[in-house]
């Protein structure tokens, strides 16, 4: 794996937050079976003339001039989509390189001529935008310049901005990897090139049965009039993008861009022949491409079965126009016999036979897959990792073998919650009784009423809840309540005050004993995610935007599994819950794989429930469950003692909650009010 760890390394180290916008580039179609001596008759490349070149269009430039490579300044890179390229994808729901592919594989498998095919499929909207383009390139007037192409050979283009001359150098080497050396000249007059060129190439290439197989570049250089300029890689949904690294504005003048890249992965294996295909020029040159052209070079000894080129836009490829040679053994040559317009490509078809070059080795298969599925792989082991976690810690939560490394004090009413899971009016009786003990208020007996008396206006030692509890029972003035059914409104609201304290601190205490699973589990997505990020050639961008959509789909996960006691209120949360998750679904299956993401989501549900299933009665409350039966069994076993003296005034909150009232019962003592308060609520009870 060293040499993944090194690829990763390397786009770990390159990469940036820049965000590349780009459209999808191939498809499947429909693949003839290949036939041996397809390939076609061999000409010379032609050259453009000035008289063919006195059609490009009239622009606003009036002077250019050649610019020196170290006057090139410092900016971004970037090309403008063509409003007819764009235009093309809203109207078609394939990418540009699907449609291409698929009508070029149509046409070789239909063998049906251009004019044919181009009648069927072609879109008005479509044509009439290259229909205008060549109206405007046949204007007569406009200003031209001499330049000199790679080789030496001097030129005549128009002075605006276009491409004259580009030249794609391929060479499929015996272990299938394919070597680009492309040469694009350009004339730049700061419109579309007020930041320079950048190149688009696609992420993925499609079989006839419309598998795919994920390409694998690498930058071996890039120059701009013999000056090296360290290029990047930006990875897009389809598409990868080749910008600079170091940003600089692109000055008015000639350019001779030289981009040597390598593809991996790109020839697809129909198990008896091999079939390599590629846009030579790109389909979204936002500029007028005046010459272009290709060499195929292929392993000795390798003859190609067939070859297909086509020339022109998605929907209107033709045969025509396009001129194939043969100048040696092993190397096959292409040439465009016109100028192609904005959104036309030069698209070449080649079926190879099976041996044309070496079987992948298993580690280089296993790369492949890694590079194809990585993002499933890592979040696959991450699930494993985080599921096994919880079966483990379960496994000893339940067999009690986890330490308590958290406590919590506990009143009368929470030990009775712990011990019976409800708040009651003996609950609300316990409060009373402990607010006895805290010589906060008496109880007292007055004939068949009981009477519960403040004694001072000190409540800075109790709770606020406890406080506002005791403002609901005596309000602002009042020094005496009657624990009476006609104050059952003042008893039930302190005692939904009480009661809500109880099941908050509960739950803050079963979050804090979650904590530590809560942040095991989350740092173990989290750590998954950013290795997933590594993958990619933005990886800091990729991982802050994975770790905000994961906490947003987490909330929705939580808020769905909200259930309120009013139907209304549950619908809304199901309903909140599930837009907030399928919306933070969205948003990163743009970056990852879709069962990648099923992946991560089922992680969060998986921690969802697990803090749930931990904060059940029989997970960890489990020993503070048991403290509770213990303090029972405790009071049980010192009853004499209780009984006696002042203790009982201290133990008796406890003594009502956890229903041992009637063996307690001590009529002699006078800091005994289990009886009164026991009398009171059986009154409030009944209907």
């Amino acid at each position: 794996m060293k040499k993944l760890f090194l690829a990763i390394c390397f786009i770990l180290i390159s990469a940036t937050s820049l965000n590349a916008k780009v459209k999808e580039v191939l498809d499947k179609s429909q693949i003839p079976e290949p036939v041996a001596g397809n390939t076609a008759k061999s000409t010379q490349i032609k050259q453009v003339s000035p008289t063919e070149l006195e059609k490009f269009l009239t622009d606003r430039l009036q002077k250019t001039v050649v610019k020196n490579p170290r006057e090139v300044k410092s900016n971004n890179i970037f090309v403008e989509p063509s409003d007819l390229a764009r235009k093309a994808a809203e109207e078609a729901q394939k990418g540009t390189f699907q449609r291409i592919y698929e009508s070029a594989m149509q046409r070789v498998s239909n063998g049906e001529k251009p004019e044919q095919q181009r009648a069927d499929v072609v879109k008005p909207e479509f044509m009439t935008s290259v229909e205008q383009q060549k109206q405007e390139w046949e204007a007569p007037d406009f200003p031209v310049i001499d330049i000199t192409l790679p080789g030496g050979r001097k030129a005549m283009v128009p002075a605006t901005e276009h491409i004259p001359y580009l030249m794609n150098g391929i060479e499929i080497l015996p272990d299938g990897m394919v070597i680009f050396n492309e040469t694009v000249v350009t004339v730049a007059n700061g419109q579309k090139l007020k930041n320079g060129l950048t190149k688009i190439l696609p992420k993925y290439i499609y079989s006839r049965n419309g598998e795919t197989q994920k390409l694998s570049y690498a930058i071996l250089s890039v120059d701009i009039n013999g000056q090296e300029i360290p290029y990047k890689i930006l990875e897009g949904i389809d598409n990868v993008l080749f910008v600079p690294q170091n940003e600089f504005n692109l000055e008015p003048g000639v350019y001779n861009y030289n981009f040597k890249y390598a593809v991996d992965n790109v020839l697809w294996d129909y198990g008896d022949f091999k079939e390599f295909y590629w846009d030579i020029s790109g389909s979204y040159w936002n500029l007028v491409i005046a010459q272009s052209g290709a060499t195929l070079t292929l392993p000795p000894g390798v003859a190609p079965l067939g070859q297909e080129v086509y020339i022109g836009s998605p929907l209107n490829l033709s045969a025509d126009g396009v001129k194939s040679l043969h100048p040696s053994e092993n190397t096959w040559g292409y040439a465009a016999q016109r100028a192609m317009f904005i959104g036309e490509g030069l698209h070449l078809i080649v079926s190879l036979p099976e041996d044309a070059v070496m079987p992948p080795t298993l580690f280089k298969r296993l790369t492949r897959i890694f590079d194809a599925n990585g993002d499933i792989i890592i979040a696959l082991l991450t699930l494993i990792m985080v599921l096994g976690s919880f079966i483990v810690s379960w496994h000893f939560i339940r067999a009690e073998k986890r330490l308590q490394k958290f406590s919590f004090p506990k009143n009368a009413a929470m030990m009775r919650f712990l011990l019976f899971n409800r708040y009651d009016l003996k609950s609300f009786a316990s409060f009373l009784l402990d607010m006895y003990r805290k010589n906060i208020i008496d109880i007292q007996h007055a004939g068949e009423t009981v009477l519960a008396v403040k004694r001072t206006d000190n409540l800075k030692n109790l709770s606020s809840a406890e406080q506002k509890a005791l403002k609901q029972l005596f309000g602002n003035n009042e020094a005496v309540f009657n624990i009476h059914k006609n104050n059952m409104l003042k008893i039930r609201r302190a005692a939904q005050i009480l009661e809500k304290e109880i099941k908050f601190r509960l739950r803050a205490f079963i979050f804090k004993l979650n904590g530590g699973y809560l942040f095991f589990s989350s740092c173990m997505l989290l750590c998954g995610e950013l290795f997933i990020s590594f993958l990619s050639t933005s990886p800091l961008q990729n991982f802050t935007i994975l770790a905000l959509t994961t906490l947003v789909m987490a909330a929705g996960i939580i808020i769905f599994r909200i259930t309120p006691d009013k139907l209304w209120q549950n619908i809304l949360y199901k309903a909140a819950g599930s837009l907030i998750t399928a919306g933070a679904f969205v948003v990163m299956s743009a970056l990852l794989s879709l069962s990648a993401v099923i992946i991560i989501m089922a992680i969060l549900i998986i921690i969802a429930c697990y803090m749930g299933i931990y904060g059940q009665r029989n997970g960890l409350l489990k020993p503070h469950i048991k403290e509770a039966a213990g303090l029972k069994e405790y009071l049980l076993k010192h009853h004499d003692n209780i009984i006696l003296g002042r203790e009982i005034a201290n133990q008796q909150p406890y003594i009502l909650a956890l229903d041992m009232e009637e063996q307690f019962a001590c009529k002699n003592n006078e800091y005994d009010k289990l009886g009164a308060v026991t009398e009171a609520i059986k009154k409030l009870g009944r209907k």
